[in-house]
């Protein structure tokens, strides 16, 4: 029996739903992310202790943000998965070089339209619980803007792309190459497979995610390369301040990419009305 044939639309409201789901279970998550990598000088497990004892405003601190960075990629990330591979795919490269084809313009465009965002994100989620009281999205941005003017808005963008680019190609790769197992089996199993994938790209651009959160912080200077950040948190941290927070980014990258298999999925079998 042939499949039932899906257009944009139905992309779109699979990724509303589900990234609105996947905001409210990761949050927390994200939320002490931003903390332990903003505060290197603390240990994991003392910030997070200081969360455990805290009323709810600190975990909720920077909620907005997170949404309404969430449902930003809701704009564009389906046509993301589904147009433009498709588009890409007509023209047959080998499945390494159409990856890369298709996170490079993936990449480009998510560190275009949300590093603004992530760097309001990160000025309000960088207070534990112990420090600052939590500030609103407003705040953050005169934060941002008195102290760096516009292009403070777009602070870590390189370590944002070195570390989406590399994501994108592995999405896609893996999407490929585990299709036709996770087809026959269950959602649960697309978590699990999700988490699996997850595992080797969240490590290999963990440290990207540290660097990236310290120059948003303003923990660094505004004009220091990642190549100067990444020294002063060796010298100053050590080697393992680099993988601070990679529990975290695995459950929101294990969510995430169970929600880019879906719409991918979608996207194989959508028909585009010429």
């Amino acid at each position: 029996m042939p499949k039932e044939k899906k257009t944009l639309w139905d992309a779109y409201a699979l990724s509303v739903s589900y990234t609105g789901l996947t905001t409210l279970i990761g949050h927390p998550a994200e939320r002490l992310k931003v903390a332990i990598q903003t505060n290197l000088s603390q240990s994991a497990y003392s910030v997070t202790k200081q969360f455990a004892t805290a009323n709810l405003r600190h975990f909720s601190t920077g909620f907005f943000s997170c949404v309404l960075r969430q449902q930003s990629k809701v704009a564009y990330r389906p046509l993301l998965m589904t147009h433009i591979p498709n588009e890409i795919d007509r023209l047959q490269f080998p499945m390494m070089i159409g990856s890369i084809l298709k996170a490079t313009v993936a990449s480009t465009l998510d560190t275009l339209v949300l590093s603004p965002i992530e760097n309001i994100k990160t000025i309000q989620m960088r207070a534990i619980a112990s420090q600052d009281k939590p500030i609103k999205p407003l705040q953050a941005m005169q934060t941002v803007y008195y102290q760096r003017g516009l292009p403070g808005f777009f602070a870590g963008s390189a370590a944002t792309l070195g570390k989406a680019f590399p994501s994108w190609v592995y999405l896609f790769m893996t999407y490929n190459a585990i299709k036709t197992k996770r087809e026959k089996q269950t959602f649960l199993s697309t978590i699990l497979w999700a988490t699996a994938a997850s595992v080797p790209v969240t490590v290999t651009t963990t440290p990207l995610d540290v660097i990236k959160s310290q120059q948003q912080a303003f923990k660094s200077e505004s004009n220091q390369t990642i190549g100067a950040v990444a020294s002063q948190i060796y010298k100053n941290h050590g080697f393992g301040a680099f993988f601070k927070g990679f529990n975290c980014r695995l459950l929101h990258k294990s969510l995430s990419t169970a929600g880019a298999y879906m719409i991918l999925d979608v996207a194989s079998n959508i028909s585009f009305n010429k």
